[in-house]
C-alpha cells in the first residue's frame, strides 16, 4: 500500500510531505478499530520479541525481547525467540527492528489546547494579574478527547508534563500518559513540578524578575514557618496569595522542581545562584545560551531541556543560539534533554530534534536517552517512566529502523502495556483524500 508520511507544521493545515514511499503498512490486530487505549487488563500477557532494544539506562542489547504483564515491564530476555513465548500471550515481532522506551514531551500543553484562536479549547492559563499563579493545577482540565494526543502518540509520544503558561510561576505541571479518551487514567501525576519563566517581559526588567523570584520563595518560607500567625492575620502582606505560597512548598522541601524557561545567560546564571540559595530542584527550558556557561551548569548538576532547531536568535534572549548547544552541554557533564518547546502541536518532532543533535555531535544513544530517560528525570519520573526496567510502566516503540532519521516510523506504539491503533485525525484525513485520487 501506498502510504505518504505526512506532518502539520504551524498553524492551521498546511501539509508538508516528509517522504513519500511504497511500504507495507504494520497491521497488527491491535491496530485495528477504535482508538480508544484504555490500560490493559492486569493480566495482560505481551512479548515483544526480537528487536534492538534500547534500554533507557545505557544498555543496548540485539537480538532481545521486551515482556509486559500487564502495564508494566517485568523483563528483558536476551535470544529469545517466538517460540519461547507462552502460546497465550500477545507477540509483536520487532526482528530488525529498534525498540525504544516512548517519547516523553517535555513543557507541552497537551490536553489543555487544542486551537491556539479559539478561547473555549484553551484551559492551559488562569486569568489574573498576579505574576504568582504556582497554585494553579489544570490537571483537571485535561481533556482525553482531545485530537492532538492520538497524533503525538502514533509516531511514539508516549507520555508528556503538561504545563500551564503566563505569569512568573504558571502553576503545576502535570505528567499523563496519552491514552487518549481514557478520562479518568490519563493523569499518571497531578503535580510533578512548578513551572515558571524568567526574562524582562515578566516584570519590565530580568532584575525585576529575578528579584519577584527570590521574594516568592522568601515569603513561601516565612508561610510554611509562621501558618499560625498567617491565619491569626498577624503577618505582614506576603507576595502572593497563600494557596500559591503553600503550593511552592514541594519545591522548598526538594520534592519537586522548578522548571524554569530561560535563555540568556544573566538568566541562566540569576537561576542556578536562586537554586543555590534555596537548595531546591532546577530545571532549565530553552537554554539558548547554555552552552555558554556549561561548566557552571554541570557543576550545579542542573538539567537543561533545549530545542537543537532553535538556533537563530528569535531574540536578543538567545543572540547565542547554536546548533552544537546539546553536544557541548554533553561533553561538559550537563544533563541533557530535547523536546520541541512551545508547540504543542507537534510534541511528535522531539525525535527529529534529536536527529538534528547527533547530526551536531551528541552521541547517538544520548540524543535518545535526552528524549526519553532524561525527560523523566527532569520531572522526577524517573522510577516509572524513561526506560524498559522491569518494574517500570510499559511504555515503548517500535520503529522501522534508527529513530533518529525521518525515513524511520513507528511500526507499534504500546502505552501502559497496551499496543494503541496507528490511526489518527490525519491518518483518517491522508486515507479519505487518497481514495478519492484513487477513485479519479
Amino acid at each position: 500500500m501506498s502510504n505518504i508520511h505526512t506532518t502539520i507544521l504551524g498553524r492551521g493545515l498546511r501539509l508538508l510531505t516528509l517522504s513519500v514511499a511504497c511500504v507495507t503498512a504494520a497491521t497488527h490486530p491491535a491496530h485495528a478499530g477504535s482508538p480508544d487505549t484504555r490500560e490493559a487488563p492486569a493480566d495482560a500477557h505481551v512479548f515483544v520479541v526480537g528487536g534492538m532494544v534500547h534500554v533507557g539506562d545505557g544498555q543496548i542489547l540485539s537480538n532481545a525481547t521486551v515482556e509486559i504483564q500487564g502495564t508494566k515491564v517485568v523483563a528483558i530476555h536476551e535470544a529469545y525467540t517466538l517460540a519461547n513465548v507462552p502460546s497465550d500471550a500477545r507477540t509483536i515481532d520487532a526482528s530488525g527492528k529498534v525498540v525504544t522506551p516512548g517519547i516523553i514531551g517535555a513543557d507541552t500543553s497537551l490536553g489543555l489546547l487544542e486551537i491556539e484562536m479559539e478561547a473555549s479549547t484553551r484551559d492551559q492559563s488562569r486569568s489574573d494579574e498576579s505574576i504568582v499563579r504556582a497554585g494553579y493545577q489544570p490537571s483537571t482540565a485535561i481533556n482525553a478527547d482531545s485530537s492532538l494526543l492520538q497524533i503525538q502518540a502514533v509516531e511514539g509520544v508516549t507520555s508528556a508534563a503538561v504545563a500551564p503558561s503566563g505569569g512568573l510561576l504558571s502553576g503545576q505541571v502535570a505528567w499523563i500518559d496519552l491514552l487518549q479518551g481514557a478520562h479518568e487514567d490519563i493523569v499518571f501525576a497531578p503535580s510533578v513540578a512548578v513551572d515558571g519563566r524568567l526574562g524582562q517581559t515578566v516584570a519590565g526588567s530580568r532584575a525585576a524578575t529575578i528579584a519577584a523570584l527570590r521574594k516568592t520563595l522568601q515569603d513561601a518560607r516565612v508561610l510554611r514557618s509562621r501558618g499560625s500567625a498567617y491565619e491569626r492575620r498577624q503577618l505582614r502582606d506576603l507576595a502572593a496569595d497563600a494557596a500559591d505560597l503553600e503550593a511552592l512548598f514541594p519545591v522548598l522541601d526538594g520534592k519537586i522542581p522548578l522548571t524554569l524557561t530561560a535563555n540568556r545567560t544573566s538568566d541562566l546564571l540569576a537561576a542556578v545562584g536562586l537554586a543555590k540559595e534555596f537548595n531546591i530542584k532546577l530545571v532549565l527550558l530553552g537554554g539558548a545560551e547554555a552552552w555558554k556557561v556549561r561548566d557552571v551548569l554541570a557543576e550545579a548538576g542542573v538539567i537543561v531541556v533545549v530545542q537543537p532547531s532553535s538556533n537563530l536568535p528569535q531574540s536578543f534572549e538567545s543572540l547565542g543560539s547554536r546548533l552544537e548547544n546539546a553536544a557541548l552541554l554533553y561533553e561538559a557533564g550537563v544533563k541533557v534533554g530535547i523536546a520541541v518547546l512551545g508547540d504543542t502541536h507537534n510534541v511528535r518532532n522531539a525525535r527529529q530534534e534529536a536527529g538534528i543533535a547527533a547530526s551536531y555531535g551528541l552521541p547517538r544513544d544520548a540524543a535518545i536517552a535526552a528524549v526519553t530517560q532524561v525527560i523523566a528525570e527532569a520531572y522526577g519520573m524517573q522510577e516509572s517512566h524513561g526506560s524498559l526496567q522491569p518494574g517500570k510502566i510499559a511504555n515503548l516503540v517500535v520503529w522501522s529502523g534508527d529513530p533518529l532519521e525521518l525515513s524511520s516510523w513507528p511500526e507499534a506504539v504500546i502505552i501502559r502495556g497496551a499496543p494503541i491503533p496507528l490511526i489518527s485525525r490525519q491518518s483518517k484525513l491522508r486515507d479519505r483524500y487518497l481514495e478519492r485520487l484513487r477513485a479519479q
